[in-house]
């Protein structure tokens, strides 16, 4: 009796369509888990999902992007790579039935043709230097299918193939437990590979570079300055932004680690002496200055929480660039960083005091998220143009058009002057004829802050506020207005800054897209009688 026959004849059948979807989905993502755990593991390897969610990020049309990082803020890439994991499942689902020939599923043959696709990140992604490492965690995902989806065809026909009455001819008896072991088997290896994709994604997220690095002492420290008294009113933002409490926006799903060791800063293009220093010496070579900045995301809203005020350590970007020499063609400043992003903006404004290329925040090394072992730091402009995880200046002859330029973002966003209401009341609420606190922060990037006033009678009048005495030019100021309801019901709360040319904050609500939002933030105060 042929194979073919004695198949038959047991009834197991051809694999059915659905069977096999259902066998490949799980084996796609078990194959995920395990390239998961070793792109975690494997030194400098991507993890091919995000690479093809970044690559997505990339191709999308500018005004499509920004619809969505509007729409959905942070959680736009999140969902992205969601999306990808979603496809890639479907794809992986649909494998085994796609490369099957007339003897049944081919599982290795669709496990290598995952692979091959897992290696298509390679070619749509940014160039890197990872490919290699990046190429081995794709294959190790295919064959982790391809094990994966054989070990579950098996299990299933086992079930399928009824008991046999054992013959006299028969020298070896069936084991029953020969099914149950599959099914062990299979459970045990979805336990494992489940529960090292999540220890894999922890060691990946806590691991990160070894920022434990030697820093120069810096020749001139920012330090608070000696002022007058300012009310101590619960709920103000602090002076000084903690790195912990400090915003972090980024491109990426899984942040670079770059270790300070390794790390190497390139200035070429239009120079006259191309350099190339390594962490040590950029501490070392140039003057260690510390100041205290404010740094806005260029997508925060009026009266958002993407804003800090920190102390950043580093030397000064023009002290680079006048040791490199730019050439009279060079215009330009082509910043790039570790994770593909990059942006410009024109050498005039690289050569200003306040621009940095910052290794600590607060006295410290630089964490991760912040751009550890060195990022831009430029009072003057929005987050998006600060580049962190810094591996190169090119300077160039010609306007470069950004990551986020390219999205259809402002070219050079300078900071807007802006004002926010941290403090309204007790929790918004507050009683008719008692006193009590309205205040917040107002900043205007490297041109400070001269005055912010508030009104209670939605802008028919404005009294002037109380200001602190900032810590320094480019820090934000805090304000605060003793406030005396003088009737009951619900009151708006507005406040306005004027920054240190003179120009008061405009009225005109934008949104952040594309040069930053403008407007007046208010807050509704219930004031009971």
């Amino acid at each position: 009796m042929s194979h073919s026959a004695e198949s038959e004849s047991a009834g197991a059948g051809p694999e059915p369509d659905v069977s096999l979807r259902v066998t490949g989905g799980l084996a796609t993502s078990l194959g995920l888990s395990v390239m998961w755990v070793v792109s975690a593991f494997v030194p400098q390897a991507g993890f091919p999902p995000t690479i093809v969610a970044d690559a997505a990020v990339r191709a999308t049309p500018g005004d499509v992007a920004t619809f969505f990082i509007e729409g959905l803020g942070h959680w736009a890439m999140r969902l992205l790579i969601v999306g990808v994991l979603v496809a890639i499942v479907v794809v992986g689902a649909g494998m085994l039935g796609w490369t099957r020939n007339r003897t049944g599923p081919r599982p290795f043959v669709a496990g290598l043709v995952m692979a091959a696709l897992a290696a298509v990140a390679l070619a749509i992604g940014p160039p890197s230097s990872a490919a290699i490492a990046t190429a081995f965690v794709g294959l190790v995902g295919g064959l982790t299918y391809g094990l994966a989806a054989r070990s579950l065809i098996t299990n299933r026909e086992a079930r399928r193939v009824p008991e046999r009455v054992p013959e006299e001819s028969d020298t070896v008896p069936a084991d029953p437990s020969r099914r149950g072991f599959l099914r062990l088997g299979t459970g045990g290896v979805l336990a494992i590979t489940t529960a090292g994709g999540v220890i894999g994604w922890l060691g990946r997220r806590l691991e990160g570079p070894d920022t434990d690095v030697a820093l120069v002492a810096p020749a001139v420290r920012a330090e608070v300055p000696e002022r007058g008294a300012f009310p101590d009113v619960p709920g103000l933002s602090r002076e000084i932004t903690t790195v912990g409490d400090h915003y972090v926006v980024d491109i990426n799903l899984v942040q670079p680690s770059v270790d300070a060791s390794g790390w190497e800063l390139r200035v070429f293009g239009e120079v006259e002496r191309p350099l190339t220093i390594d962490f040590a010496e950029l501490q070392e070579r140039f003057e260690v200055v510390e100041e205290f900045s404010v740094l806005s995301c260029i997508s925060n809203e009026v009266g958002g929480d993407l804003i800090g005020n920190s102390a950043w350590g580093g030397v000064r970007l023009r002290d680079v660039l006048e040791e490199a020499g730019i050439g009279p063609r060079g215009v330009e400043l082509v910043l790039r960083a570790a994770d593909g992003y990059e942006d410009s903006f024109p050498v005039e404004l690289g050569m200003e005091e306040s621009v940095l290329l910052a290794v600590s925040h607060n006295g410290k090394p630089l964490t991760q998220e912040h751009g550890f072992p060195c990022r831009v730091r430029i009072p003057r402009l929005y987050g998006m143009e600060n580049v962190k995880w810094l591996e190169s200046i090119e300077v160039v002859r010609s306007d470069h058009r950004g990551y986020w330029q390219r999205r259809g973002w402002k070219d050079t966003a300078e900071v807007r002057t802006q004002s926010r209401i941290d403090v309204a009341g007790d929790e918004g609420t507050a009683a008719q004829g008692v006193e009590t606190w309205v205040a917040g922060v107002a900043w205007a990037g490297t041109r400070g802050i001269s005055k912010v006033e508030v009104s209670i009678d939605d802008g028919s009048t404005w009294t002037e506020a109380q200001l602190k005495d900032p810590v320094a030019t480019n820090a934000w100021r805090l304000w605060a207005y003793r406030w005396t309801p003088e009737r009951a019901g619900e009151v708006t709360v507005t406040c306005r800054a004027t920054d240190g040319a003179g120009a008061v904050q405009t009225d005109e609500l934008a949104p952040p897209h594309p040069a930053g939002a403008t407007g007046y933030h208010s807050v509704a105060v219930a004031v009971r009688a």
